[in-house]
């Protein structure tokens, strides 16, 4: 942001008046809904996520990439922390489970604004548990952590799924 600044106040110097606040904010949401055995909705979330740090760092560093397959976002995971998220986090609160992303809807990155989304299904003996938070993670174990995001607790049981649609946007 300094360095925003200053490039700002060398261009006014020179009465050259240049708008260079386009900058690129990454957000979105997550909506979740848990359906009973027969497939039926019980209940369900829709809540903004917290873009981190460390994925904001993680997206850039995507710009120089030559690896992209090892290197996408590829999991959701659940837990039960209920702390709001920080741009600071790095890990959910009290992961529960992790589990591979399903499916990319990748048709909204022609969209004004541009967006991406994650979908993935918790079957009925995954993430059992009073569940609280999701992130999104380029790693079946640790790695780094995308985004985060706490909500109204969801009591999930074997007699439950759970569906997530995880969208990211500028």
């Amino acid at each position: 942001m300094e360095f925003v600044k200053i490039v700002r106040r060398k261009l006014m110097s020179k009465n050259n008046v240049v708008n260079i606040d386009d900058v690129m904010h990454l957000r979105g949401c997550i909506e979740m809904q848990l359906m009973d055995i027969a497939g039926r909705p019980v209940g369900d979330r829709v809540t903004l996520n917290t873009v981190v740090t460390a994925g904001r760092r993680w997206v850039l560093s995507r710009l120089k990439s030559t690896s992209p397959a090892t290197e996408t976002v590829s999991h959701v995971a659940v837990g039960t922390g209920t702390t709001a998220p920080a741009t600071g986090n790095t890990a959910l609160g009290s992961e529960t489970t992790r589990i591979a992303i399903s499916a990319f809807t990748t048709t909204g990155l022609d969209s004004n604004p541009p967006s991406w989304r994650a979908e993935c299904q918790f079957a009925t003996n995954e993430g059992n548990t009073t569940l609280g938070e999701a992130g999104l993670f380029n790693s079946s174990s640790s790695g780094t952590m995308l985004s985060r995001v706490t909500f109204t607790t969801i009591n999930k049981t074997t007699s439950n799924t759970l569906a997530v649609s995880y969208t990211i946007s500028n």
